[in-house]
């Protein structure tokens, strides 16, 4: 290894984050079916999203959460993508297990969203259409990392952006997975690389639906960690609030 490459190995082991999360109701919802998880002490970050239609979404999303704080213990745990997705799947069956006590023959659903803190890059774990994006510092550069499990974006990587296909609106609003729902349940999982200066978000729709990726890659260039998830809810709220939305911003330091 060069001197160089050593140098850098040693600057990636020591890379630390500071982060900020907020989850706001919205103008026009009675209630917040959001969750959302900041534990930088375990390195571990997460969204979820109640689905509606479904009973108990709050709960749903408030569950996700719990579970995944409760399996990551400490610095060994969760390192691995196998090992995300293992614990991705427990989670997912105790909100099973949970829906059918509180949810009757439905169940409940929520979107998750999660990454791993490992020192000089993310794992993440997601399924549903909350969103994970990567802000790079040296670029400017805003990336989604996930993808948005829904009927529409199916469609659209089926037949492409301009392919001869009519998708209704309310498709974009239909699940293809979820946790809590077994048909065809199953969990992305990737690493994110990093450097210092990045910003990894966790987003729920309630920002996607409401802000383009132009306008959130502004913000990211204006506002540290605590401004710029504040700035990102007010936004979706000035552009009418629909939904409830939450993020959680990660900056590699």
């Amino acid at each position: 290894m060069s001197q160089s490459a050593q140098l850098k190995a040693v600057q990636n082991t020591m890379l630390t984050t500071s982060s900020h999360g907020h989850s706001d109701v919205g103008f026009l919802r009675e209630s917040n079916e959001d969750s959302f998880l900041d534990r930088p002490e375990k390195g571990i970050f997460a969204v979820a999203d109640g689905v509606g239609g479904l009973p108990y979404g709050a709960l749903a999303s408030l569950l996700a959460m719990q579970h995944l704080d409760a399996y990551v213990q400490g610095s060994d745990s969760c390192t691995k993508e196998d090992e995300f997705r293992k614990i991705s799947f427990a989670i997912h069956q105790n909100i099973l297990d949970s829906g059918e006590i509180v949810g009757g023959q439905n169940g409940i659903g929520t979107t998750f969203s999660a990454i791993r803190f490992l020192g000089n890059r993310f794992i993440y774990a997601h399924v549903g259409d909350s969103a994970i994006f990567r802000f790079e510092y040296g670029t400017k550069n805003l990336t989604q990392v996930s993808k948005s499990h829904t009927l529409a974006a199916e469609l659209l990587a089926k037949h492409g952006p301009d392919g001869d296909i009519d998708i209704p609106d309310h498709y974009s609003h239909t699940l293809t997975r979820c946790m809590g729902q077994d048909i065809d349940f199953d969990v992305d999982v990737g690493f994110i690389e990093v450097n210092p200066g990045d910003f990894i978000m966790l987003c729920t729709d309630g920002i996607t639906n409401m802000i383009d990726t132009k306008k959130i890659a502004e913000i990211c260039e204006k506002f540290e960690v605590r401004d710029l998830v504040h700035q990102l809810i007010d936004s979706a709220n000035h552009n009418g609030g629909v939904d409830n939305s939450t993020v959680v911003c990660v900056q590699v330091n």
